[in-house]
C-alpha cells in the first residue's frame, strides 16, 4: 500500500503534468483531474510546489519551472530542536517532507532527515533558525563531530570533544558558544540521535 508521501507525491506530479498540458488551468480543473470534489488540497499541494519552486504564480496564472521532481529527494522535516537551553522536542513528529537535491545528498538518503536550530549555543557555527541536514547513527561519532543528541528532557545540537582526566580521556558535549554554555559529560544519561551532515 503506498504511504501518505507517496500518494502526495504522486498526486503533485499529476498537478505539474496538468499545468504544463493546460494553459490558464484553474484550481477547480485541477481538482477534477486529482478526482478531488474540493479544491482546498489543491491549494494545499499548489502552496507547497511553489514553496519549493516547482511552480511559479504569475497572477492567476500558474507556470512549471524547469526544475524535474525526480530530481529531488523529499526528507523529513521534524521542526526545531532547541540549540540552547529549556529545549523541548517531540521527536517522533514530522512536521512536513522538504525537497532536496539528490545529486548533494549522502547515499543512502533513508536515514537522513532535517531540523532547524533554535537558540544560540552553537553559534557562530549554527545560527537560530538555520536548516540542518542530519543521518541517524547508532555509532558514537568521531571527536568534533556535530551532533544531535538527548539530555534530560530535551534534544540539543552539541559538539563531541575529548578531554584528558584523571581517569584517562573521556568526552564530552560542548556548546560553540563557549562563553554562554557549560559543556556536559557523554555518559550513560546522553543519547546520541544522528550525526550532523551539512547545513541545508
Amino acid at each position: 500500500m503506498p504511504s501518505k508521501r507517496q500518494n502526495e507525491l504522486q498526486r503533485q506530479n499529476i498537478i505539474i503534468e496538468i499545468i504544463k498540458n493546460t494553459p490558464n488551468v484553474t484550481l477547480q480543473q485541477i481538482a477534477e483531474g486529482l478526482g478531488l470534489k474540493s479544491v482546498s488540497t489543491v491549494h494545499v499541494h499548489i502552496n507547497k510546489l511553489i514553496n519549493e519552486n516547482f511552480i511559479v504564480r504569475e497572477g492567476r496564472k500558474l507556470i512549471p519551472t524547469n526544475r524535474d521532481v525526480s530530481e529531488f529527494t523529499p526528507l523529513p522535516f521534524y521542526g526545531y530542536a532547541q540549540c540552547g537551553d529549556n529545549d523541548i522536542f517531540a521527536e517522533e513528529n514530522i512536521v512536513d517532507y522538504i525537497s532536496m537535491p539528490t545529486r548533494v545528498l549522502p547515499i543512502p538518503t533513508k536515514d537522513l532527515f532535517l531540523m532547524k536550530a533554535k537558540g544560540d549555543s552553537m553559534e557562530p557555527t549554527i545560527s537560530d533558525g538555520e536548516l540542518l541536514l542530519f543521518k541517524k547513527t547508532n555509532e558514537l561519532p568521531s571527536a568534533d563531530s556535530i551532533v544531535l543528541c538527548r539530555k534530560d528532557e530535551g534534544l540539543k545540537i552539541k559538539r563531541i570533544r575529548t578531554f584528558n582526566s584523571e581517569e584517562g580521556p573521556k568526552l564530552q558535549m560542548v556548546s560553540d558558544n563557549k562563553l554562554k554554555y557549560e559543556p556536559f559529560d557523554c555518559d550513560e544519561s546522553v543519547r546520541i540521535y544522528a550525526k550532523l551532515v551539512k547545513m541545508a
